[in-house]
């Protein structure tokens, strides 16, 4: 997610223009408000293609069949961490114990970082997030909910590590600007899919070209810090997938 949705397509078009010219296919991009949009929009097969969250994934995948073709490298790497940061000033030697009755900002309900990781975290020891903290809010952007605990309009607000340090390196934030008080264990990173009816060759094809360009001139035009895409398959996801039982975000069918 860069600043803008206007930011989030002009620095991905070339890479998917790319993709389509190996395919012999036509891009029509469009960027999303909120993770939650695309994987409505992926399950209901109102999109051919999507480069969204994990947990994203798994709910379009769950409700509408849709299947993973690539897994995206940040720095090289299939992961990232959700994270936890406070406002400046703000002590919170352990989370999630002293930070009881603080304002806490959460992303939208389709976020993996921004809600699905810390609420399990927090229900895991025995803690309803949303009467545990003073105030609790849900549905913000990434960049809002960095900026809120940066403004001090927030305590607390969820993340993850990548966004985080895109705005650093982009100057929006500086470094010290908030504090991280707690991060996940590795999580995998976000996922091309592909829609349920969508043809086995095409998606075949679409997986090579996505794998085929971390290598070439144009994975370079690829906004820091990412640097490329791997095959995917659904094993790294399927934690991600027992949260969502464990909260009851999904339920067996």
């Amino acid at each position: 997610q860069q600043p803008t949705q206007a930011d989030t397509k002009r620095v991905w078009e070339p890479v998917y223009t790319a993709i389509c010219d190996k395919v012999g296919a036509t891009l029509e991009l469009q960027v999303a408000n909120d993770w939650a949009g695309i994987a409505t929009a992926l399950a209901n097969e109102q999109i051919d293609v999507a480069q969204m969250g994990p947990w994203g994934y798994v709910l379009a995948k769950i409700n509408g069949g849709a299947r993973i073709i690539n897994t995206m490298l940040v720095n090289g790497k299939p992961t990232y961490k959700a994270i936890i940061v406070a406002r400046p000033g703000l002590t919170v030697a352990k989370f999630p114990e002293d930070a009881k009755g603080l304002s806490m900002q959460m992303l939208d309900v389709g976020s993996t970082s921004g809600w699905l990781v810390p609420t399990h975290f927090m229900k895991g020891k025995g803690i309803e997030p949303k009467t545990f903290f003073g105030k609790y809010a849900e549905g913000a952007s990434a960049a809002a909910a960095q900026m809120a605990t940066v403004g001090g309009q927030v305590d607390l607000a969820t993340g993850w590590d990548t966004h985080r340090n895109i705005m650093i390196k982009n100057g929006t934030i500086k470094e010290d600007a908030n504090q991280i008080v707690w991060e996940s264990d590795p999580l995998p990173n976000e996922v091309v899919a592909v829609r349920k009816g969508m043809d086995a060759e095409m998606a075949k094809k679409l997986q090579a070209a996505f794998a085929s360009i971390t290598g070439e001139e144009i994975a370079k035009q690829m906004p820091y810090p990412y640097t490329g895409y791997i095959p995917g398959t659904d094993e790294p996801y399927m934690v991600l997938e027992k949260m969502g039982y464990d909260l009851g975000a999904l339920k067996k069918k």
